[in-house]
């Protein structure tokens, strides 16, 4: 029943290229929601991490942001993702089952929120990414993450293929969205699709061979060879 978070295998990498791209001068737009901030993602990924006393908190946060200013994709999909830690973290079989599912309903209701959200262009950022961006990477990465019985796996890989073909998705900058195409390219590996890894791989190589998560998406493909 134990699966690797979304958040803590993306900490582990994307900090740096984050922090590259944010000061590269991606600026937040107002939208009508206001997505978690900065502060929250970042408290959301010590949750991932293992600290189990971040979870109950960050669910809270994202519960009363979202009473007091509506519910947002972004929101709604961080949300989805903290509650299946408590399914990671809970320790009776049935409980884990439990948050899981109630997690995967939430992300579900997140991405649905995603067509009715501003353009692109007039998104607010987070963490290099315009919101539904990052939503959509998020959902894709926690349900390719989840173990088979949760049959997610196939919804989760469809997400990538479709965010990575997005144009708008291939316009932003790519230290802020190399960690996509790398848990992308372990989706392909997993699903044996390594003509599709490959095809990622390429465009990563373009953007930059020397970014850490071209570097380790090469060394996987490698590995899957």
């Amino acid at each position: 029943m134990e699966h690797t978070s979304t958040a803590a295998r993306i900490l582990r990498t994307t900090r740096l290229n984050v922090s590259t791209a944010i000061a590269a001068g991606l600026l937040s737009i107002s939208s009508v929601y206001a997505a978690p901030s900065e502060a929250l993602i970042e408290q959301y990924n010590q949750a991932a991490m293992g600290d189990e006393d971040q979870v109950e908190l960050v669910i809270e946060k994202l519960k009363s942001q979202m009473d007091s200013k509506g519910a947002d994709a972004l929101s709604m999909v961080y949300l989805g993702s903290t509650q299946t830690m408590m399914g990671r973290d809970a320790y009776m079989p049935w409980n884990k089952m439990k948050y899981t599912e109630q997690g995967l309903a939430t992300i579900a209701k997140g991405l649905s929120l995603i067509s009715e959200g501003a353009p692109v262009s007039n998104q607010e950022i987070r963490q290099g990414l315009p919101a539904s961006h990052l939503a959509t990477a998020i959902a894709a990465s926690t349900y390719t993450s989840l173990p088979d019985m949760f049959n997610h796996f196939e919804r989760g890989y469809d997400l990538f293929l479709d965010l990575l073909a997005d144009p708008e998705f291939q316009q932003q900058p790519f230290p802020a969205s190399s960690w996509v195409y790398f848990y992308a390219i372990e989706a392909a590996i997993r699903a044996e699709d390594l003509k599709q890894a490959n095809q990622w791989l390429e465009v990563m190589t373009q953007n930059d061979d020397t970014d850490p998560m071209t570097t380790q998406a090469r060394a996987i493909i490698a590995d899957a060879a």
